[in-house]
């Protein structure tokens, strides 16, 4: 009889499972903060946030605050929320279509949010935009410009939004599709396939989908996932406890829990 994979002697799910945390560094590549109108969040606060990084052993979580995102708040304000904690907390720049504006002059103050603020969050869908529309083309160029990371939110409408279109126009920006395209896997492996080599996944949602990681592994390969959570959303223990239960090789774990975003970024970012 086949063992489960806990009961595996030596094994990465193991090892979380005595220890509460796992023997090398875990990048939460998709996080929020603050209350949301949607829903009730008990730990939503930066402090509370960062404590349970320390527990689950994230390195760093990369979010964009709701507020920001509602465009309630600007994004030097994120910066200074980065800035009370250091060591965990890393930030995208929000970025809204319809100020276009705030756009230009938040991403001239980039660089000075160094280390801080490592690339851009754009949210189609949410914004009532596509993204080849024009009101994205300055970000976009930006991030192509410096060859930074997009988290773009996506969903099953995905091939409705544009999004391989515009990975194909933009080929030196990082491009990190939220939630994999969720339901349209095989659009989501297109825009990794038939890519510059610049698009990566990423799995908020995907872990409570029975199957799913083992399949995008077989679709785009392990080297072109990256974990993330969606916390204060989702949780960071229930995520990486689907990465390590999922029918995939040690180092496909690796690969998306740490490997590939410190071949992206470096490990002093």
């Amino acid at each position: 009889m086949k063992r489960s994979i806990w009961e595996k002697e030596n094994s990465l799910a193991a090892a979380m499972w005595n220890n509460g945390k796992l023997d090398f560094p875990v990048y939460d590549m998709h996080g929020h903060m603050g209350p949301h109108n949607a829903i009730c969040f008990k730990h939503c606060s930066a402090e509370d946030m960062v404590a349970h990084l320390k527990r689950a052993g994230i390195k760093h979580l990369v979010f964009s605050h709701h507020a920001n995102l509602l465009g309630f708040m600007k994004n030097e304000s994120v910066v200074e929320i980065c800035k009370e904690h250091p060591d965990f907390l890393r930030m995208y720049a929000g970025i809204i279509p319809q100020q276009q504006e705030t756009i230009k002059s938040d991403l001239a103050m980039f660089d000075k949010w160094s280390p801080y603020a490592v690339g851009l969050k754009i949210l189609p869908i949410y914004h009532n935009h596509k993204l080849e529309d024009k009101e994205y083309e300055y970000a976009l160029s930006f991030a192509n410009e410096r060859k930074i990371p997009v988290l773009i939110h996506t969903w099953g409408n995905a091939p409705e939004c544009g999004i391989y279109e515009t990975i194909c126009k933009y080929p030196d920006a990082k491009f990190f599709l939220a939630h994999c395209c969720f339901g349209a896997w095989d659009y989501a492996a297109r825009c990794v396939n038939e890519s510059n080599g610049n698009v990566w996944l990423e799995l908020t949602a995907v872990p409570g989908e029975r199957g799913i990681i083992e399949k995008l592994v077989e679709m785009v390969g392990s080297e072109k996932i990256l974990f993330g959570t969606d916390l204060p959303w989702f949780d960071e223990y229930q995520a990486i406890g689907g990465v390590l239960s999922a029918d995939i090789t040690e180092d496909d774990i690796k690969n998306i829990l740490y490997r590939n975003i410190e071949k992206l970024l470096g490990t002093d970012w």
